[in-house]
């Protein structure tokens, strides 16, 4: 440990504190050779003899092709107590490694790998290991870095190796810690040499540690070499990167072997993902035999280490392969085909055995990527589907296959790969199934990502008429309405050329046609409107299509638009249960999402602060920037209706840097809409009709948030401002029959109304809102009808409206209002009112994810049907709940149900 003292003793540190319960994450990088392996096993070593468990998994260059190869590795050890995690949770891992079922999300993979983590915990201390992430399958990656972020819960150390090196994806921002090895300094090397090679002078010992840069490896290996006392390589040589110079210096070493060794070496090297049988009968298949590896043993090269060849450093493996002309490594990857049993690995070698087009070789790919993606390994299976098209001679199936390599990297979530993937594809794709699936992807890329604008309204209407099957033309034109709707910028004359299309009487047959063509039109025609929302939701019962998600959540912005609130958030949440119970995490968070909307505007503000605080947490497990910005938005929104201000700007900040730079137009419309809440509450009515008038510009949003505009408009001097607003949502009562909508309207005439006839308009705003749930909005007509009572001189009338307003405001913990309120009601002669006695308000002591857990514990869901819901760990949920029983002051979970009533809205 010459010279990594320091870093030891920050691991040492993290070990101590993993011990007392307090655990960690750390990245240790560094350039190959620096000593990362050497110092991480140092480490392990002193937790294994203090009672650490150890756990671990290395990565392996080139390996990886099926997926979660590493994630196997490491739990193996722990896969005996897989049944004691929540169902869906220990069936993500059982498909994960290889059993038939419907691939999860990675969030679900993750919280079942953290569970048996956690369970091995409650008995020792561990230590992860994680050794060459930069060569981890993808997929397992993903659940490193997954569980990096949590290890503070349990008293664990992660610990895993990477190169510094621009071309391996830098994970550093997921750990806890990051430790980068800098080159040894001149003294330490001087040491390392000594304690190495005591023979060397002392001239010699400057000029290696001059051509070594401080690098460990370098200083131990060339320590050795007896050309050290000669002169010194040229300038040159000593400019070549560290890892070519000590590759080079290891091909000098394997110069030394035999010609039948070398020739084994390039077999172990190409076949690192092989038992060490599978490797001696490929050499055997090679001419060679078990005894032309001893030589290599020898040296010190290679070793057998658990039924596989490990090289002495991961340098001398690339070294050997990287120098092995093409047909040399061609030969020996197409004997390692054969001889190795798992078929995965099999075609990768077959693969990279391949010179040119080989068809026969793209079609065993397409088959493993396809069973690759059912595993939900879905980075593994992009990768193979490019491999996939690298080798498709034909160009229309190259075209096909690029579609398919496409749709495989968005559901991995690569994005941006997706989006390039498309536009090679497109100029040549020309086959009808082909089109329809990059239109797919084109669109459900461009609805949940900034990374892709799409197509716009009349060009997907022009492929539409390209296409012979009517089903394909009405999927592509109910596609373009749902851009129109979601963009907001489509212009009439292209949302006119698509209703008409959409109307055609022979695109639709079936009835599950028919629901889709009414929810494209419901979309982008006023006239239009969904008939049955129940047929429209059995439609898609039991489907788990990708499609699907975009076009129900179209269906719960088609019933928005029709004003009805309650069904709406039905709607949103049928679909959290479908997605649920199908494992699709992200699509269950879009839904999250948008009920948490609906809930805040239909004044349920505890249960939709709930839904968005928990979508905005899973947007970030789940890498969705416009589902969190949308979630994000809409907490701004409910922590602005309590006056909770600071909260309200920093989930606005939140909103703005996941919106990116071309944000959607519903978030841009919440986003505003809760900035005006925030201007209101500090007596801003001037900034609040501007960023309320911005709101209003995206129907769907501004026909409810521009209920809030008269107040302010009439404060700032502005009451022109609402003439806009109270037309368009005149214009939408017309075609729905929504009382909450109603009080609006026709609280905002009664504040626009001068002397005695406003009077008319807030009694009927009152007797609309008495029919609604919308307690907060009627408070605050009532509140509204209070000051313009008093105004009249009506004292007594005026206090009663103003009292009952005010227990709604204070029963719903929405201060400015309250205070607002309260000061009138004392200038009405209402005197001093205190607050009245609560004896738990659980919605405001518990945070968001306590008060969740705790109310489905209230409806009598165990600890493990909780964990399966909010996605958590069940140890996790008891944390959660065991924090909940001592801020409510009680002890048992028959007492929740009874606390917690008063924090439901």
């Amino acid at each position: 440990m010459i010279g990594r003292e320091p870093e030891f003793g920050q691991l040492a540190a993290l070990l101590d504190s993993a011990r007392r319960g307090h655990g960690s994450s750390v990245l240790v990088s560094g350039e190959a050779g620096i000593g990362k392996s050497l110092l991480v096993s140092a480490a392990v070593e002193a937790a294994s003899s203090s009672g650490f468990r150890t756990l671990s998994c290395r990565g392996i260059r080139g390996a990886g092709a099926a997926g979660f190869e590493g994630l196997h590795e490491l739990l193996l050890p722990l896969l005996d107590r897989v049944d004691a995690l929540p169902p869906r949770q220990r069936t993500a891992l059982d498909v994960a490694f290889g059993a038939e079922g419907e691939p999860a999300d990675r969030l679900i993979t993750g919280l079942a790998a953290f569970g048996l983590l956690e369970k091995a915990a409650t008995a020792s201390p561990l230590v992860v290991l994680i050794e060459d992430l930069h060569w981890l399958d993808r997929s397992t990656a993903e659940i490193v870095t997954f569980l990096a972020a949590r290890t503070g819960d349990l008293p664990a150390l992660l610990v895993a190796t990477t190169r510094a090196d621009p071309v391996y994806p830098d994970h550093g921002s997921h750990f806890g810690h990051h430790l980068p090895l800098a080159p040894l300094g001149e003294e330490d090397a001087l040491n390392l040499i000594g304690a190495h090679a005591p023979a060397m002078t002392m001239p010699q010992r400057h000029r290696l540690v001059a051509y070594a840069r401080g690098n460990p490896l370098a200083l131990t290996e060339w320590s050795a070499d007896p050309s050290w006392t000669e002169d010194p390589p040229s300038v040159e040589r000593s400019r070549l990167p560290m890892g070519k110079r000590l590759e080079d210096s290891f091909l000098a070493e394997v110069a030394l072997l035999p010609r039948a060794t070398r020739r084994a070496l390039l077999v172990a090297a190409a076949g690192e993902d092989a038992s060490s049988h599978e490797v001696v009968r490929a050499a055997r298949n090679l001419g060679l035999d078990r005894g032309d590896f001893a030589p290599a043993e020898s040296f010190g090269l290679i070793s057998l280490t658990d039924g596989a060849y490990r090289f002495r450093h991961p340098l001398v493996a690339s070294a050997v392969y990287d120098n092995a002309d093409s047909d040399a490594r061609s030969r020996v990857h197409t004997q390692l085909a054969a001889v190795i049993d798992d078929a995965a690995r099999a075609v990768r070698h077959r693969a990279a055995a391949a010179v040119g087009w080989d068809e026969d070789v793209a079609r065993e790919l397409e088959e493993l990527a396809l069973a690759t993606g059912r595993r939900g390994a879905r980075t593994e299976a992009a990768a193979t589907w490019r491999r996939a098209v690298a080798l498709t001679p034909v160009a229309a199936e190259r075209a096909r296959r690029t579609v398919m390599a496409a749709e495989a990297a968005r559901q991995a979530g690569a994005t941006a790969d997706a989006a390039a993937l498309l536009a090679e594809a497109m100029p040549v794709v020309h086959d009808e199934a082909s089109l329809v699936q990059s239109a797919r992807t084109e669109l459900l890329i461009s609805t949940t990502s900034t990374a892709l604008q799409g197509r716009r309204g009349d060009e997907l209407v022009e492929l539409s008429r390209t296409l012979s099957e009517p089903a394909d033309r009405l999927e592509i034109l109910t596609w373009a309405a749902v851009r129109s709707y979601l963009r907001q910028d489509s212009s009439a004359e292209i949302m006119r050329a698509v209703t008409d299309e959409l109307r055609r009487p022979d695109l639709a047959v079936t009835e599950e046609q028919r629901v889709l063509q009414g929810i494209g039109l419901a979309l982008i025609s006023p006239a239009d409107r969904i008939t049955s929302v129940e047929k429209a939701l059995s439609i898609f019962q039991g489907r788990v299509r990708d499609s699907d998600a975009t076009l129900l959540n179209c269906l719960a912005f088609a019933v928005e638009d029709t004003d009805d609130l309650t069904e709406a958030a039905r709607v949103w949440t049928a679909e959290i249960d479908m997605f649920h119970r199908s494992a699709r995490t992200s699509d269950e968070t879009v839904a999250i999402a948008g009920r948490g909307t609906v809930r805040v505007t239909a004044n349920e503000i505890a249960a939709g602060l709930a839904d968005s605080e928990h979508a905005l947490r899973l947007s970030a497990d789940l890498g969705m920037p416009v589902v969190g910005a949308l979630a994000a938005a809409n907490i701004a929104r409910a922590r602005a209706w309590r006056g909770e201000q600071e909260l309200a700007a920093s989930a606005l900040e939140t909103c703005g840097e996941l919106s990116g730079l071309m944000p959607f137009a519903r978030v841009e419309a919440v986003a505003s809409w809760a900035s005006a809440q925030m201007a209101a509450n500090e007596s801003q009515p001037d900034e609040a009709v501007v960023h309320l008038l911005k709101s209003v510009e995206h129907l769907p949003i501004g026909v409810w948030a521009g209920g809030d505009l008269a107040d302010v408009a009439v404060r700032a001097g502005r009451p022109e401002a609402v003439e806009g607003w109270l037309g368009m949502a005149t214009t939408a009562l017309a075609s729905s029959d929504s009382d909450h909508l109603a009080m609006l309207v026709e609280r905002s005439k009664a504040l626009l109304t001068p002397g005695s006839g406003a009077r008319d308009h807030f009694e009927e705003a009152i007797r609309r809102g008495e029919r609604t749930t919308a307690h907060l909005d009627l408070a605050r007509t009532r509140l509204f009808f209070g000051e313009w009572l008093r105004r009249e001189r009506r004292i007594t009338e005026a206090r009663d409206h103003l009292a009952a307003a005010l227990h709604v405001f204070e029963a719903h913990h929405a201060a400015p209002l309250a205070r607002r309120t309260a000061q009138e009601l004392r200038a009405a002669g209402g005197g001093e009112r205190t607050q009245p006695t609560r004896s738990f308000d659980a919605g405001s002591i518990l945070t968001a994810q306590e008060l969740h857990v705790a109310r489905l514990a209230a409806e009598g869901y165990t600890n493990k049907q909780i964990a399966d819901r909010v996605y958590l760990s069940h140890r996790t949920v008891g944390a959660h709940l065991y924090k909940a029983y001592a801020k409510l002051q009680i002890s048992r979970r028959s007492q929740l149900a009874s606390v917690l009533a008063g924090a439901l809205d």
